[in-house]
């Protein structure tokens, strides 16, 4: 009878030093991995707010029937502006890149659409404009 317990405890007592030696082998090989230095990783968040349009004008053909341009103030500077003017949800194409605002208050747009606009089909304008680097829609 203790024969057969003893057994038992000697396939337990190999079982456990395989795992130890297995698991120091692992660890002896992950230790050594290097890496390239300096590593660097981050993250930020920032308060991001939106701009108020106001003065809004548009030019019209000479023949009155399109929309040619666009024009309106900031509530600050924009080193980047894009409109479009639709008659719902803008795609890509129908964005103009309109550069930066003006350099001081009111921060005067001005835009000359890509495409004339047909007066009355129109009712949608978005506007984009970001106060460092580029607006680019996508």
């Amino acid at each position: 009878m203790f024969r057969h317990f003893r057994r038992r405890n000697m396939a337990g007592i190999l079982a456990v030093g395989i795992a130890c030696v297995s698991g120091a082998s692992a660890y002896a090989f992950t230790a050594s991995n290097t890496l390239p230095t300096p590593l660097s990783a981050g993250g930020a968040t920032a308060a991001v707010s939106g701009y108020t349009v106001s003065t809004l004008t548009y030019t019209f053909s000479a023949d009155g029937t399109t929309v040619t341009a666009v024009a309106f103030d900031l509530d600050k500077t924009a080193s980047d502006v894009q409109v479009a003017l639709t008659s719902g949800t803008p795609v890509a194409g129908d964005w103009t890149d309109c550069g930066a605002s003006g350099a001081s208050s009111p921060w005067a747009v001005t835009c000359t659409l890509n495409s004339a606009v047909a007066n009355g089909s129109a009712d949608n304008l978005a506007v984009v404009a970001v106060s460092s680097g580029t607006a680019t829609i996508g």
